[in-house]
């Protein structure tokens, strides 16, 4: 169950089952789907790819405050992004039992032929993005941690801010080396605000941390993070594409709440949320669903709620005015009878 806390308020609820290649290999235009009415910016109006580029920049905004709070720097994101791309396209092609073609999938996806059969050759990984394009504060740290000239047996030295002896080892020595071109005592200063390093009553600066980031996230928060978001975009994207069987995605809000009251609606939608799941949890459980048979495939299939607040303002590049729900959203009564896809 996720309840998070913002600041408008919408309970949306969340039915997932089977993956992204199914939900991408069919391209057919189902008959209803959720419409999301947005405010255009610098582009054409009316334009499929205006659309498709303003819901991916909605989707982009909250990852690129991540991006920034976790040291990741826009070129690292960007290889991923291309990797990531590469790599589905082939899942695409694979899906109907073909062997990716390298020049098709640089045809769609825009990705140079032989860019294209190195991604191909490896694992979409943030790791793989070369040094050059690292965050600036994140090669400072990992010279700090690894340069002969500023360790001592294997342990970062305790740095001077500057030294009069340019052979001698001092911060500002270190951000010239690894972060040409920045002022030192802006990543300084940088640094110490997100507590990666810490500045001395002696006037020297010690290192707090490996990796540069701004807010404390655990690996558990921030991959049940990744984990949740694909399942939504999942979700709406099979329910835009294929209405054979939709997946529940519903929302209920309203934007005339006095924020007087919102600590009383939060715990509102809390209590409710909890209840709902946990009947949910004890039908999913019951052995009538197990399978019987081996050969059967396993599906995973879950239920997520949470709400979500947003002041005025806050959301005025792309203003939710309207959610529409498409009447297939729910199955009708024949197919409600009817055994979906894939079921076990």
């Amino acid at each position: 169950m996720q309840v998070g806390a913002g600041r408008g308020h919408t309970l949306i609820l969340q039915l997932q089952r089977g993956g992204l290649d199914e939900l991408l290999s069919n391209r057919g235009r189902a008959p209803g789907k959720i419409e999301l009415h947005t405010k255009t910016k610098g582009r054409a109006v009316g334009s499929r790819n205006s659309t498709v580029l303003n819901a991916v920049e909605a989707v982009f905004e909250p990852l690129a405050r991540l991006l920034i709070e976790h040291g990741v720097s826009s070129p690292e994101a960007e290889n991923l992004l291309r990797a990531v791309c590469v790599h589905q396209a082939a899942k695409i092609e694979s899906a109907g039992r073909k062997k990716p073609n390298v020049s098709r999938i640089a045809l769609v996806t825009g990705v140079d032929r032989g860019e294209v059969a190195r991604i191909l050759n490896a694992r979409p990984a943030a790791g793989s993005t070369l040094d050059t394009h690292r965050h600036r504060a994140n090669r400072v740290l990992a010279g700090w941690h690894s340069d002969r000239a500023f360790i001592s047996n294997g342990v970062p030295l305790v740095l001077p801010i500057k030294s009069a002896e340019r052979k001698h080892p001092s911060f500002w020595a270190l951000a010239r080396r690894y972060a040409p071109g920045v002022y030192p005592g802006l990543i300084l200063s940088e640094l110490c605000r997100v507590g990666a390093a810490e500045r001395l009553a002696d006037g020297c600066v010690r290192v707090r941390m490996r990796h540069y980031k701004a807010q404390t996230f655990s690996d558990k928060s921030l991959n049940e993070m990744g984990s949740r978001a694909r399942d939504l975009l999942q979700t709406m994207l099979r329910n835009a594409t294929e209405a054979s069987w939709p997946r529940v995605c519903r929302v209920v809000e309203t934007i005339s709440i006095d924020s007087r009251f919102l600590p009383l609606i939060r715990k509102m939608l809390a209590d409710r949320s909890y209840a709902l799941l946990a009947g949910v949890q004890e039908e999913l459980r019951s052995s009538r669903w197990k399978r019987t048979n081996p050969a059967s495939p396993r599906v995973r299939i879950g239920l997520t709620v949470f709400s979500h607040e947003e002041s005025p303002g806050e959301g005025e590049l792309h203003e939710l005015t309207e959610i529409g729900h498409s009447p297939h959203t729910r199955p009708s009564k024949s197919r409600r009878h009817a055994k979906p896809r894939n079921a076990t």
